[in-house]
């Protein structure tokens, strides 16, 4: 922070929930406090843990909590009563839920639940059997894929599904960067590491209500609040406004999204920062976009770009 100010002087704003995950990484590396209003932190949602779990129980399969999270999801009719029979043979014999699984003929009364746990058992055991041989990005792809988890996302609620599939896909990205970074540094690429990575974020502790902490929000969030330093991330075209809008039949979708880069301005009582990225990573994959048309429709007298000259738009 500049000399006088508090960290709460300053908002970091984004068009989706999904791309608050690598400002929380950076803040967590940095020390920074933060807090996200209107939302719940990125390795807390729902379809990141899940997919985590499933990567946890790859790994070693020793963390119980995260295979009993997975063993039902998606949903493939194993109940709550035969995931308590095998929890407890495991404690009675002293060893662990995945391990209990791998032997259901000790297991009392498990009956016609044998064949879906067997299939769950072996579908793990193939994704174990895939590490080393394919790219953890694909590795994940792989999961979602076989275990067809945007499906059952898509079938519980359709509108809802969206969101959850871009917080998917920033995981990819996630995943896809951890493998850059170490071959950058010449350093192993491993899911034990990844996950380690991971759990610095994700075990943060919620912060005091009463701490100074800088503030993460969607555009939509941030609606009648306004902060001394606001910054507008991801002003890419395809991005902010989005691929959709701009190749879309109705010119009030992008009218819109103009409006919500308008309220995103309009927050900044002192200063306001826009940025973009040369290069970014979607859904796992290198992409290169534009400058958002927003920027460029913004008069060059009211930016300061430093050296570099921004274009006009131009239909």
């Amino acid at each position: 922070c500049a000399k006088g100010n508090h960290y709460n002087d300053y908002a970091i704003l984004y068009r989706t929930n999904a791309q608050s995950r690598i400002f929380e990484e950076k803040f967590v590396a940095n020390n920074i406090p933060y807090k996200i209003i209107g939302g719940v932190n990125f390795y807390a949602r729902r379809e990141i843990k899940d997919l985590l779990s499933y990567l946890k129980t790859i790994d070693n399969a020793r963390d119980d909590l995260a295979v009993r999270r997975i063993i039902n999801v998606p949903k493939r009719g194993i109940g709550l009563t035969t995931v308590n029979r095998v929890q407890d043979s495991a404690q009675m014999r002293g060893i662990g839920f995945y391990e209990a699984l791998q032997g259901l003929d000790l297991i009392p009364g498990i009956g016609r639940s044998a064949a879906k746990l067997d299939s769950f058992v072996a579908l793990i055991e193939y994704f174990k059997g895939r590490l080393g041989k394919i790219s953890l990005t694909d590795l994940l792809k792989e999961i979602i894929e076989m275990t067809a988890y945007v499906e059952s996302l898509e079938a519980e609620d359709k509108e809802d599904a969206q969101a959850r599939i871009e917080n998917i896909d920033e995981l990819l990205n996630k995943m896809a960067t951890y493998e850059e970074v170490c071959a950058v540094e010449q350093k192993e690429v491993s899911l034990s590491g990844l996950l380690e990575e991971v759990a610095l974020v994700a075990d943060i502790d919620n912060l005091d209500e009463e701490q100074d902490y800088v503030v993460l929000m969607t555009l939509h969030s941030a609606k009648g609040l306004e902060f001394p330093h606001v910054y507008l991330a991801v002003m890419e075209d395809g991005l902010f406004p989005s691929y959709m809008t701009i190749t879309s039949d109705y010119i009030d979708d992008l009218e819109e999204e103009r409006r919500l880069c308008y309220v995103g301005i309009t927050r900044a009582e002192q200063e306001l920062t826009l940025t973009c990225a040369r290069r970014r990573m979607v859904r796992g994959e290198t992409q290169y976009n534009k400058i958002s048309r927003f920027i460029k429709e913004i008069p060059a007298e009211l930016l300061d770009t430093g050296s570099r000259r921004i274009e006009p738009e131009t239909e």
